[in-house]
């Protein structure tokens, strides 16, 4: 029984190799629909944008039909809250006056308050640390009106 099982894993394997090609041309034609998608969507290039944080999946991919879930996205000088419902907020990365750790983790990643003051109205957004945060942080803490928290305790602890 377990030939047979290694036999077919064998063969999958084998038939993987001879359709590499093919297989990469479907995913790059579906990284390239993403990205005409969100041109569509949202009027943005996806190319230029960098992913600051991502939903997650907790039902299946069946949530975004359900809540209103925010992506963020920022490029040099904007941060971009997105969300599949309404139309895009840009906030200049300028205008942000707080960046503050939480106590709050989820699946080991720290939750981070953001606060802007954009023309005297005040917003505020909690988001995971993710891939780019440290690029982010980095970008705000340029701004010298800006309060940035440090994202480690002693370059170790998050």
């Amino acid at each position: 029984m377990t030939i047979y099982i290694a036999l077919i894993f064998l063969a999958f394997i084998i038939v993987l190799l001879f359709n590499h090609k093919k297989i990469q041309s479907w995913i790059d034609y579906f990284i390239e629909l993403r990205a005409i998608e969100f041109k569509k969507r949202t009027n943005l290039d996806l190319h230029t944008l960098t992913r600051l944080s991502a939903p997650t999946t907790f039902m299946w991919g069946l949530e975004k039909f359900l809540f209103n879930i925010s992506v963020y996205y920022f490029d040099d000088n904007n941060l971009y809250v997105i969300k599949s419902k309404s139309p895009v907020v840009q906030h200049a990365i300028s205008t942000i006056t707080e960046m503050r750790k939480t106590n709050v983790m989820i699946n080991e990643r720290r939750v981070w308050k953001i606060i802007i003051d954009d023309s005297g109205k005040r917003f505020t957004y909690k988001i995971r640390s993710y891939r780019n945060f440290n690029l982010f942080l980095e970008m705000v803490s340029q701004n010298p009106n800006a309060i940035v928290d440090e994202r480690y305790l002693w370059k170790i602890f998050e």
